[in-house]
């Protein structure tokens, strides 16, 4: 391997908050272990209002937050093989341009994607030998779409094993798929690591980083729990919904600290006894590696069913209807050994997850 400092580009989708939270786990683990080199994080999806992608990304998050049911059909029928490889041509050809402007710009010598739509574009260049270096894709979730099956990519990094095999049905070749986990940053295994005691009664209130589902009902439902001693409550970027809680405190029998988007989730999840939230999968991995008890409600249609299914099977979350939110919250909290019972069961999630996929990368170089 050369001397010479390498130049690493990390491409995400700000569709969600999770893709990004990955790409920024992974930058952070390979500034660590590699400091000579550089390492950029960036949004493939245009912020000009009027663009194609940024259309294609206001039409999904409508999609999932007002028509979930629509969009539940559109993610079955396009794990469909034929309907599947269609919606991955035209997608990777709406990015293809843009792909191949930005590696002969920057000239990386390797690109990870924690997003599929980037990679598809990359992998269909590579197939056509408009582009030659490394490709790494990082599925974020407990479920692989169709999207994300590039069979020019030289590697995968999934989840579990489960994953791989899933993988590997879809005749993508065993030996470039690398169960590393789902990267988290460091700050969550420090904070799990001081092993402070939570805040008795303290329930944690989140809807991902864009403060999607019916976080306003969630916290109205869990406000007649009598355990329950205080709310935290994250919005994320969701400027409308942190004005419509704070509007809401005032109400409550319960107190309200507010957030925003913060860096401080870590330390905000080592405080709380259990968490209520949609199951994004970071936010799930990251309460895993907080042994932080979930309450999981409001899940969009999609790959959310499969993180849920596998945080409910795992035994470390509570899948519930609405209705049942409040019952479920009452019974964790009056159980202190159904509490530690779900704690453990989140049991130790890749310690080095981020590191891991850095690893990958190398070796692909």
């Amino acid at each position: 391997m050369s001397d010479k400092p390498r130049k690493f580009i990390i491409l995400t989708a700000s569709i969600g908050t999770g893709h990004s939270q990955a790409a920024r786990a992974i930058a952070e683990a390979m500034q660590a272990s590699h400091p000579s080199d550089s390492v950029s994080v960036l949004d493939f999806v245009s912020n000009n209002r009027l663009s194609v992608d940024h259309i294609i990304k206001d039409t999904y998050l409508k999609m999932i937050d007002v028509f979930p049911s629509m969009y539940d059909h559109l993610y079955s029928d396009s794990q469909n093989s034929r309907f599947g490889q269609m919606s991955q041509l035209m997608l990777s050809l709406t990015f293809k341009r843009r792909m191949k402007s930005l590696v002969n710009t920057l000239k990386p010598d390797a690109v990870i994607f924690t997003h599929p739509f980037p990679a598809g574009a990359a992998d269909l260049l590579k197939a056509e030998g408009k582009i030659s270096v490394p490709l790494l894709g990082v599925i974020t979730d407990f479920d692989i779409h169709q999207l994300w099956v590039d069979h020019y990519l030289d590697g995968f990094c999934v989840a579990t094993p489960d994953l791989k095999t899933l993988m590997e049905s879809y005749d993508v070749p065993g030996d470039i798929i690398h169960v590393t986990g789902i990267p988290v940053r460091r700050s969550f295994y420090e904070q799990a690591a001081r092993k402070r005691p939570f805040e008795k009664g303290t329930v944690l209130v989140m809807g991902g980083g864009l403060g999607l589902g019916n976080v306003v009902d969630n916290i109205r439902r869990l406000d007649e729990v009598d355990e329950i001693s205080k709310f935290i409550v994250i919005t994320g970027k969701n400027i409308d919904l942190y004005e419509k809680v704070a509007a809401l405190s005032d109400k409550l029998h319960h107190p309200v600290e507010l957030h925003s988007y913060t860096n401080k989730v870590a330390e905000i999840m080592a405080r709380s006894e259990i968490l209520v939230t949609k199951p994004g999968a970071l936010t799930c991995t990251e309460a895993m590696v907080m042994h932080l008890p979930m309450v999981l409600v409001n899940t969009l249609p999609g790959q959310e069913r499969a993180n849920a299914l596998h945080m409910k099977n795992r035994g470390c979350a509570e899948w519930v209807k609405r209705g049942d939110l409040a019952e479920t919250a009452r019974r964790i909290l009056r159980n202190p050994d159904v509490r530690s019972a779900m704690a453990a069961a989140c049991g130790d999630v890749h310690p080095d997850s981020a590191k891991d996929v850095v690893n990958v990368l190398y070796s692909l170089l």
